[in-house]
């Protein structure tokens, strides 16, 4: 399971790799570390438009859930949620099959157990270019919609960077979004894309061991020039 995402792209190369715009430009903001422990957003391209890039709440809720965040993310971690739960879940259902969404990030932190501690590595594009994960997301009563990351059994490289789980994202190459996206793919298809070999290639950088102390302490958004300097260091 992943808990901590990275989208380090400025909003013009976002929307210059996928061809798509913002709908509201002015929100967003680059995030070195988005905690999906805190109540974060994340830009997302839904099945319900997919011309354009809009937000999300991290951590998937019930269509038309009136609670808060928190009290929901207390009971259930919905950060993450395997595909087989999506398949098999009851609220979870209709979302796999009407509300598939593509998550943009730029990496993703994971964690491996050696020798009695656990090191951590930040997996991102050599280019640091964004990239697409899977996602699913509802609707909540107030409108505002909340997604969870898709996962499914890891591949052979990110296996080698995270040992806490046997789950981890589905990345989505550009050229299968549209597939993704759309109403009339079947849940057969849309599970061979995921068990397809990863086209994009990763690399994977070691963290140093109070990397994530710059950030787990705050809600504000980090800077990324102090990302950047934090990531030389490590």
């Amino acid at each position: 399971m992943i808990y901590k995402l990275s989208n380090v792209a400025e909003r013009e190369m976002i929307e210059e790799e996928f061809g798509l715009s913002f709908r509201y430009p002015n929100l967003y903001k680059p995030n070195p570390v988005i905690n999906g422990f805190n109540e974060s957003n994340l830009s997302v391209v839904t099945m319900a438009n997919k011309s354009e890039i809009t937000f999300a709440i991290w951590g998937l809720m019930p269509q038309d859930f009136e609670e808060e965040w928190a009290n929901f993310q207390d009971k259930a971690n919905t950060l993450n949620v395997p595909i087989q739960d999506l398949e098999h879940i009851n609220w979870m259902k209709e979302s796999l099959t009407e509300r598939r969404c593509l998550i943009i990030v730029t990496g993703f932190y994971t964690h491996l157990v050696k020798k009695g501690k656990t090191l951590s590595f930040y997996l991102h594009q050599p280019s640091n270019k964004p990239f697409y994960l899977a996602g699913t997301y509802n609707i909540l009563e107030d409108g505002f919609r909340c997604t969870a990351l898709i996962t499914d059994t890891m591949d052979s490289f990110t296996s080698n960077y995270h040992d806490l789980s046997h789950l981890a994202p589905v990345i989505i190459p550009k050229e299968k979004a549209d597939t993704w996206l759309s109403k009339s793919t079947s849940t057969k298809d849309l599970k061979k894309i995921m068990g397809e070999p990863v086209k994009i290639e990763l690399k994977a950088e070691q963290l140093s061991s109070d990397f994530f102390d710059h950030y787990i302490t705050t809600q504000n958004t980090p800077s990324t020039t102090r990302f950047e300097k934090l990531m030389s260091n490590s």
